[in-house]
C-alpha cells in the first residue's frame, strides 16, 4: 500500500514478441519467444523492480500469465490488464502491477481524424488506460496510458503513410488524455509505450506540445540525445538504422515536482555467466522507468 508522500515507479517495456506457439496464426512468420529470451526477460523485470510496468508486443493474456507464473513474476505483479487490440499480427499492449486496478479502459474502437484530413483511423494496436489504486481507499491515485504506435515500416496498400498514422495517433492520444483526466486535477497520470519515434519527432510533439493546452514532459528529456536511446538494446545490431529513443514515459508539466527520477535499464553480464548482455537477450528494446511521488 502506498500512502501520500510515498513513491511509485512506472516502467515501460517492449518485450519483443511474447508469443507462444498457439498464438501464431498460420502463415505468420513470428516465432514463439525462446526460453533463453523468456528467462532473460524475467530477470530484467525483476532487476528493474518497477511497481507498475506497461508492456508492448504481447500476444494473449493466457501467454502473459503463463510466462509470469513460470518465472515467479505473478507473485510480484498479481494484477494484470490485457485486451486484444487492432494489430493484424496480434501484438497487443498490457500492464502488470503490484497494486490493484480501479478501471481498465480500451480505446481500440475509437475513431479519430487523420492529421492530413484524408479520413479517419483507429489506433494501430490500442490506447489502454488503467486506473490504479495505490492507497487501499476508494478511488485511483494513478492512471497509466499505454500504447504501441504504428511501425516506421512503409504502410502497405491503401491508407495513410506510417508517419501520418503515428502523428495522428499522437494527436488523438493527447486529446483523449486531456478530456479523460480533466475531472481529476489532482491525479497523477502518465502516458507510456513504444511510440516508434524520438522526442523531437512529429508524433511525440503532438503529445508534448499541442497547439493548445498544457505542455507535457518526457521523463528522459534531461539526458543528452545520444544517451536516451532505447532501441536497439544491442547498439551493435542496428540493422543499418541509427539508435533511437522509441520508448517514452510522459507526464504533465504541472506534475513536474512529482517526477523524482528516471532510468534506462541496461544490464550486461549476469553473475551466473548465462548472459553476456542480459538486456539484448531479453528484447530489442531497453526497459525504461520513472519514479513519481504520490500526493493527496
Amino acid at each position: 500500500m502506498i500512502k501520500a508522500g510515498q513513491t511509485v515507479t512506472v516502467g515501460s517495456y517492449n518485450v519483443k514478441n511474447l508469443f507462444a506457439k498457439e498464438d501464431i496464426a498460420p502463415g505468420n512468420r513470428t516465432r514463439p519467444k525462446p526460453e533463453f529470451e523468456l528467462d532473460a526477460l524475467s530477470r530484467v523485470l525483476k532487476n528493474a523492480d518497477a511497481d507498475v510496468v506497461a508492456l508492448q508486443e504481447l500476444s494473449s493474456e493466457k501467454t502473459l500469465k503463463s510466462f509470469m507464473k513460470q518465472y515467479g513474476l505473478d507473485e510480484i505483479y498479481p494484477n494484470v490488464a490485457h485486451i486484444n487490440g487492432n494489430s493484424d499480427r496480434g501484438i497487443n499492449v498490457g500492464l502488470i502491477s503490484k497494486y490493484p486496478f480501479e478501471t481498465v479502459i480500451t480505446h481500440k474502437d475509437q475513431e479519430f481524424p487523420l492529421i492530413d484530413g484524408s479520413g479517419n483511423t483507429k489506433f494501430s494496436r490500442d490506447l489502454l488506460r488503467v486506473d490504479i489504486n495505490t492507497d487501499g481507499k476508494p478511488g485511483a491515485e494513478l492512471t497509466v496510458y499505454n500504447t504501441h504506435s504504428k511501425s516506421r515500416r512503409p504502410s502497405e496498400g491503401p491508407g495513410p503513410s506510417s508517419d501520418t498514422q503515428r502523428a495522428s495517433e499522437g494527436r488523438a492520444m493527447r486529446q483523449i488524455v486531456d478530456q479523460e483526466m480533466k475531472p481529476f486535477p489532482n491525479r497523477l497520470f502518465v502516458m507510456t509505450g513504444d511510440w516508434n519515434d524520438n522526442t523531437d519527432d512529429a508524433s511525440v510533439q503532438e503529445v508534448l506540445n499541442p497547439k493548445s493546452g498544457e505542455k507535457f514532459l518526457d521523463s528522459l528529456a534531461h539526458l543528452p540525445a545520444d544517451e536516451r536511446n532505447t532501441w536497439p538494446a544491442n547498439p551493435n545490431a542496428t540493422h543499418g538504422h541509427d539508435p533511437e529513443q522509441f520508448d517514452h514515459i510522459v507526464y504533465a508539466e504541472s506534475k513536474a515536482d512529482q517526477m523524482l527520477s528516471s532510468a534506462i535499464h541496461r544490464y550486461d553480464a549476469t553473475p551466473d555467466g548465462k548472459y553476456k548482455w542480459l538486456s539484448s537477450a531479453a528484447s530489442d528494446h531497453l526497459m525504461i522507468s520513472a519514479k513519481f511521488q504520490i500526493k493527496e
